[in-house]
């Protein structure tokens, strides 16, 4: 298997990612807790992009991924492909759009801290850059060790499974538990 068929045969990966950020934003009521005991405010807004083969449904609204029609696109098999999101840690703001294929961020608006044209804003704006990167980046983080980790068959798949299809919520405070050991444990390793 050469390069390229291996990384085409894990194509999958970005939008599941996105499945869970969005499965986790709603079960936590968009507080997410980061790898580095830190928490974030992370939502989806304004719009997303759900596919399957050559179906495609582009949301728009103020909550695009909280209303039925983006549950029901979930329910049909078609997975995000883009999605707006905003995050907030440290009281700074970001917004972005990612896309599922590469994890490209695009159209990124960071916080503003300083005023006046400088070399210094220049530095701020590339730190904020690199910090927002770094979100993203333990997210994604997280979501590998889970998935590649037997608690993605034990919990946390079954949890998906049961929101995508509109069931009860898993209890949120027994997911946390579940999820911050089986990061733990990849921590220790």
């Amino acid at each position: 298997m050469d390069v390229v068929d291996r990384i085409e045969g894990c194509s999958f990966a970005g939008a599941e990612f996105l499945v869970w950020l969005w499965f986790e934003s709603e079960l936590f009521e968009g507080t997410l807790q980061l790898s580095d005991d830190t928490t974030c405010e992370l939502w989806f807004e304004s719009q997303i992009i759900l596919a399957r083969e050559k179906e495609q449904a582009a949301l728009k609204g103020t909550a695009p991924s909280s209303n039925a029609e983006a549950h029901e696109a979930l329910r049909q098999g078609k997975l995000p492909t883009r999605a707006r999101m905003r995050i907030i840690r440290n009281e700074l703001e970001y917004a972005f759009v990612i896309g599922a294929e590469d994890l490209s961020l695009s159209t990124l608006r960071i916080p503003a801290q300083l005023r006046q044209e400088t070399d210094e804003q220049f530095y701020e704006r590339m730190y904020l850059v690199e910090e927002i990167e770094k979100i993203v980046d333990g997210l994604f983080t997280d979501f590998l060790v889970l998935r590649l980790s037997k608690s993605w068959d034990g919990f946390v798949l079954p949890a998906l499974r049961s929101w995508v299809r509109g069931e009860e919520a898993p209890d949120a405070d027994d997911y946390g538990r579940k999820r911050a050991a089986a990061l733990a444990r990849r921590k220790k390793k």
